[in-house]
């Protein structure tokens, strides 16, 4: 198994201190663990992302194109110093799959290809047909996005078919062992790489997912406010960590402890990490990698801390990590989140019963 599991993201914001004195430190000491860094760039015909990437820029006061610039030289300075493949960000669904949209998509490629960008995610399975992008770009590794939640078999086949390089499978995947079994078959197969993201802290099967990102990708550069300070995006995720006292046991993200992670790599490659948008979580990524690293027992610790603070009882924990390997979300027909969310400490955790 290759040592390089983990898609690190690049924080759009971060500054130039942190950068030097944080970020290159740890990249010199855990490159070896990251198969790539994903970034943010907006360029025509993706003139938004998923991630709110533009906004993020208009709203620093720093501009489109200056955080264009000084992103993509700290990536090509990180993918020369280190060996450390860097990928471009371009995951906006709603961008039309023309044929005119992918020539202004290609021409405004070339020059970072010049430069020595050598990864890309793109938004759009039709783009891949023909076989375009890969004769324009022959050394540059293709990825799908996330947001079009690969999850079947047939799918991801269908995907490796027309070229993909790295496959984006839906984060449910987590969760869904029968699944995973399927998937790996298919990729013994067709042998391209799995990836699936790993820390996102989102509801398992969440049914506001793709109007979440529906509202980044549209939304107005100049003026747009974040999807959950909107009075429709505060009803979804934040309402529901209110309503639901159990509600982070019922997140696709990664096991807390390295042999369970160890086990779900017998399936799938790579592990997305999160942060593209969020300094903090990017963060928690870099502590990921880094206790992975360090074969420590706690990789996930923002999530043991939490099972930890509401005193949840040892053996309930074991029973619920083995059972959520193969649970499908299919939270409806469902208690074990709330029976072991119940076995902690009810002064802690604000039950009342």
């Amino acid at each position: 198994m290759s040592k390089r599991v983990f898609s690190l993201p690049f924080y759009t914001q971060m500054d130039r201190k942190f950068f030097y004195k944080e970020f290159i430190p740890f990249l010199q000491k855990y490159h070896d663990y990251l198969y790539d860094i994903y970034f943010t760039y907006n360029m025509e015909p993706f003139l938004n992302d998923a991630m709110g990437g533009a906004n993020m820029a208009q709203h620093s006061h720093e501009g489109v194109d200056a955080q264009n610039k000084r992103i993509f030289d700290a990536m090509m300075q990180i993918q020369k110093k280190f060996g450390i493949k860097v990928s471009a960000t371009f995951n906006n669904t709603l961008v039309d799959p023309s044929s005119e949209n992918l020539d202004l998509f290609i021409k405004n490629l070339y020059p970072l290809y010049k430069r020595g960008l050598r990864s890309v995610t793109i938004p759009h399975y039709s783009w891949m047909l023909h076989g375009r992008l890969k004769k324009e770009f022959p050394h540059m590794t293709i990825k799908n996005t996330i947001l079009r939640k690969v999850s079947k078999p047939q799918e991801y086949v269908d995907y490796a078919k027309v070229g993909f390089d790295a496959i984006n499978i839906d984060r449910y995947n987590l969760r869904d062992r029968d699944n995973l079994i399927r998937l790996k078959k298919a990729y013994e197969r067709y042998k391209v790489p799995m990836v699936i993201l790993a820390n996102e802290w989102c509801k398992g099967l969440c049914p506001a997912m793709d109007e979440h990102y529906h509202y980044n990708c549209s939304s107005s550069k100049e003026c747009a406010v974040p999807y959950f300070n909107t009075a429709i995006g505060a009803s979804t995720c934040p309402s529901w960590q209110n309503q639901i006292p159990w509600y982070n046991l019922q997140n696709a993200n990664i096991p807390v402890e390295k042999k369970d992670i160890d086990e779900l790599l017998e399936f799938i490659q790579i592990f997305k990490l999160h942060g593209r948008n969020d300094f903090e979580l990017m963060k928690q990524s870099m502590d990921i990698i880094k206790r992975y690293a360090e074969n420590e027992t706690v990789v996930f610790q923002p999530f043991y801390d939490y099972m930890q603070s509401l005193e949840y009882d040892k053996k309930k924990i074991e029973a619920w990590t083995k059972f959520t390997k193969n649970c499908k979300f299919e939270c409806w027909d469902c208690n074990v989140c709330e029976e072991l969310h119940r076995s902690g400490n009810i002064s802690v955790n604000g039950l009342g019963f």
